[in-house]
């Protein structure tokens, strides 16, 4: 059941992210704004596009998994965002603006663990 849970937890929250990621590219693309993400390791110059790969590379892993399709890539997944969260955040020289961004970094990056890890059992052999 616990793990039924964490596997539902990393679902969800990959499945925000990358919606979220993708609201980011719609609202900068027409207007060719650059949006400033931290976690996101692409130079201005192509963020807006990495921005949109990731966002459908986030969403196509994690239906491959929901569907049972193909469930390898989802673990990866994860691993690769909480890596560009770690690193973006604080791994690298980023600075935050002020308590509420540095308290908002960490929550989000402990989502990750947790999605992290309801993504290695995504692995388990299902009982049936």
């Amino acid at each position: 059941m616990f793990g039924w849970l964490l596997r539902v937890f990393s679902y969800l929250y990959h499945t925000i992210l990358c919606l979220f990621l993708l609201g980011v590219w719609l609202a900068a693309d027409p207007v060719h704004a650059v949006p400033r993400l931290a976690f996101v390791p692409f130079t201005n110059e192509h963020m807006l596009t990495g921005v949109l790969l990731l966002s459908l590379a986030g969403l196509a892993s994690t239906a491959l998994a929901v569907t049972g399709i193909f469930r390898f890539l989802f673990p990866i997944w994860t691993g690769v965002v909480l890596w560009f969260l770690l690193s973006g955040y604080f791994l690298s020289g980023y600075t935050f603006a002020n308590a509420d961004a540095f308290r908002n970094a960490v929550w989000l990056t402990l989502g990750a663990v947790v999605g992290f890890v309801g993504g290695l059992l995504v692995l388990r052999k299902r009982r049936g």
